[in-house]
């Protein structure tokens, strides 16, 4: 975590240009725009919250990480990035179930598809990021063996979004 990488950017810039198409696409599909524009902002404002909470806790598991303001601004970042993929998520499942309220009604099936999904998708962007460079694990990352990942991200992409669409389904119950 040497310096920033401007490559970090590039997931993530397309990641919000899929987010807002698809939220207009889904916009056009409900019948209640507010009660849906309050359901993806609180999915929204959760996970970016959450993520940043989990970002700050395990920032010392990474090499020269610091609580210092430029280490704190990469866990912002790291925030907003985790956010996008987590809406990217939900949009793509919504695309799916052809019902953006998918995770209203989290089962088995929808519970192991956000697990595998986001350990896939972890283990092959942590994979890079390692690889080129973006930043490496500290000795005390425990690492997960033959996927060779740090367990606190992988866990943070398969139990996080869980919980925040748990959250997320407590928090908009009265609106939709």
């Amino acid at each position: 975590m040497e310096g920033f990488k401007w490559a970090v950017l590039i997931l993530p810039g397309v990641s919000l240009l899929g987010v807002i198409l698809l939220y207009f696409h889904f916009k056009n599909t409900v019948k209640d725009k507010v009660a849906y524009r309050y359901y993806i902002w609180t999915i929204a404002l959760t996970a970016f919250f959450l993520n940043l909470v989990w970002e700050l806790l395990h920032g010392p598991l990474y090499e020269g990480y610091q609580y210092d303001w430029p280490h704190i601004r990469m866990c912002l970042l790291a925030s907003v990035t985790d956010m996008l993929t987590l809406l990217i998520m939900l949009f793509g499942f919504g695309l799916f179930y052809k019902n953006i309220y998918w995770a209203q009604h989290l089962t088995v099936e929808k519970i192991l598809l956000i697990v595998i999904t986001g350990g896939i998708g972890t283990t092959l962007l942590e994979r890079w990021h390692i690889a080129t460079g973006h930043w490496e694990y500290a000795a005390a990352m425990p690492i997960v063996p033959f996927l060779e990942v740090g367990l606190t991200p992988l866990l943070q992409f398969t139990i996080l979004p869980i919980i925040i669409f748990i959250i997320g389904k407590a928090l908009s119950i009265k609106k939709l």
